[in-house]
């Protein structure tokens, strides 16, 4: 009976896709390559709240290879979400919240336990537009909560430029992270970000 019910349930859901977005990011720490990801997102009808607020909900997955103590290593996150977006004559604003959920596994020498973790970023876009490629800056805060124990553990802000080629978005942007360990530590990254929606 209960299969039934949520079969029922499900059936009376109705969700409009409005795209899939493809997006690969590579970064630079102390002049070297250490990090790229390939994430593919599932972004669901947006929903307007006023004339100029929106929420998007999204669901995704992305495939990880990162330098780990000397050893680049592969590894999976899923995460869900939603965009809540406000914009105006002076400029959009972007609230990213993120749930993302990293299984554990062993293989090689990666020896990984489930991670369970919060993200939440506040990302402004200037109302400037500069060439046929909408060249448009962008200054964001980040703020990582470990969920398994209950902690702020990192911190990003960062600067960025972004642009438009065809249904092509690449992004160069600057970093400066700050994480918790004993104390918290400080490192600069540089990357280059691309993103496809289809």
């Amino acid at each position: 009976m209960r299969i039934i019910l949520g079969v029922l349930l499900l059936a009376s859901v109705h969700v409009n896709a409005q795209k899939f977005v493809l997006e690969q990011d590579q970064r630079i720490k102390e002049d070297k390559f250490y990090y790229e990801h390939t994430d593919l997102t599932y972004l669901t009808k947006t929903y307007d709240i006023s004339d100029s607020w929106d929420i998007t909900p999204f669901t995704g997955y992305r495939l990880i290879y990162e330098n780990k103590k000397n050893v680049f290593e592969t590894y999976s996150r899923f995460h869900i979400g939603a965009h809540v977006k406000v914009s105006g004559d002076w400029g959009k604003i972007v609230f990213r919240n993120r749930y993302e959920f990293t299984p554990g596994h062993t293989l090689g020498t990666l020896d990984t336990t489930n991670d369970h973790r919060f993200r939440l970023r506040t990302k402004y876009y200037l109302p400037v537009s500069i060439t046929k490629y909408k060249i448009t800056p962008n200054i964001s805060d980040e703020f990582f909560f470990d969920l398994d124990h209950v902690d702020y553990t990192r911190n990003r802000f960062a600067l960025g430029l972004g642009a438009k080629v065809g249904k092509i978005k690449p992004e160069l942007y600057y970093f400066a992270e700050f994480k918790k360990s004993s104390d918290w530590k400080r490192v600069d990254v540089v990357g280059l970000l691309f993103k496809y929606d289809f």
